[in-house]
């Protein structure tokens, strides 16, 4: 009799271990039960940027909505490497999701490359049309051969020119000027208009700027801001001359493992958080804007005439470049639909 008692209280020991050790287990990799989802999202931009703003609240809709069963977990500021380990780690399915200019992806993707086009959008607006259009949902589609689902762009912005010579208010203005190159396209672009261009890391450019090595750079007005770049720069043209899009992919696994509710669930909250982020890099273009002036920072805007006739000039100098890329099928739809949605 009692050798059967210690046998049924040892059977009920090893059970109730047996729990233990399995839930916390489920703790320790984040499943709590098995109907706990975990989003890990990875990017290269600070804590402080839009993009990680427009996250956390993300993470909170998110989280709120599912009544807690779906946890997401932001890692900013490249904690879990650059950009590209962020894609391979994606595509791998250690992270469900993360961000990336397009173009920083265009060696494995060449579809990308058509975004490398000079001046296709009159404004924010018009390159949030094509974006969030045909044109955009096309370009998600390589994604696809890569383990990736695509689920929206947000945005990085227009990059403009500094310079310490003149402001830049038409296109005779720009020849004779030296600024740094970093890609044969642009190199190619920017030459066709008379600039001499230099090969120079990014870390290299506000020294040379100071040892009037160059006479200016391209960037977005956020980084030529936080680069202090204005202090050995006298002019800020607002160009427009490229729009920089920051593409919000997820593993596809993943997406094709929720249900139709949650993954309803998730892309709206992946749109809204896509809105909300234009609209703050939208306000802190304007408060940059205004730290510049207060610097002492001459700043004058190119009107939309002039861009177009820049934008005619360097488009026909890297058209054939990114039709070698792009495919000639592609590059005419996309630049359909950027006329399509010109207003």
């Amino acid at each position: 009799m009692m050798k059967n008692i210690k046998s049924m209280l040892l059977f009920a020991f090893v059970i109730i271990v047996g729990g233990i050790l399995v839930g916390c287990g489920n703790e320790a990799s984040g499943k709590v039960d098995k109907d706990s989802i975990e989003i890990r999202i990875a990017n290269d931009s600070g804590t402080e940027h839009p993009v990680n703003k427009a996250l956390a609240e993300f993470k909170e809709s998110v989280e709120d909505k599912s009544d807690g069963r779906i946890k997401v977990k932001v890692f900013p500021a490249a904690q879990l490497g650059t950009v590209t380990d962020a894609m391979e780690q994606t595509r791998r399915g250690d992270i469900e999701m993360s961000f990336g200019a397009s173009t920083l992806f265009a060696q494995s993707i060449p579809e990308f490359a058509v975004w490398e086009s000079f001046y296709l959008f009159d404004d924010a607006e018009h390159a949030h049309r094509v974006f969030d259009g045909e044109a955009g949902k096309k370009l998600l589609e390589p994604l696809e051969a890569k383990g990736l689902t695509g689920l929206g762009f947000m945005e990085i912005g227009f990059r403009n020119f500094s310079n310490n010579k003149r402001p830049i208010e038409k296109m005779e203005d720009l020849k004779g000027l030296k600024i740094r190159g970093y890609s044969p396209i642009q190199i190619k672009g920017w030459e066709s208009l008379g600039v001499s261009l230099t090969n120079l890391a990014w870390p290299e450019v506000f020294t040379s700027l100071q040892q009037n090595l160059i006479d200016g750079q391209e960037s977005a007005t956020t980084s030529f801001y936080e680069m202090k770049f204005f202090e050995a720069q006298n002019y800020w043209s607002l160009t427009n001359h490229i729009y920089t899009d920051f593409l919000w992919y997820a593993n596809k696994d993943f997406m094709e493992s929720l249900s139709n509710e949650d993954r309803q669930l998730i892309e709206e909250e992946v749109k809204a958080a896509i809105d909300h982020e234009r609209e703050l890099i939208a306000e802190e273009e304007v408060k940059t804007l205004g730290l510049l002036k207060d610097a002492g920072i001459n700043i004058n805007e190119v009107s939309l005439e002039e861009r177009h006739k820049m934008g005619e000039v360097m488009n026909a100098a890297v058209k054939k470049d990114i039709i070698d890329k792009t495919g000639q099928e592609l590059y005419d739809f996309v630049l359909e639909q950027v006329e399509a949605e010109r207003k």
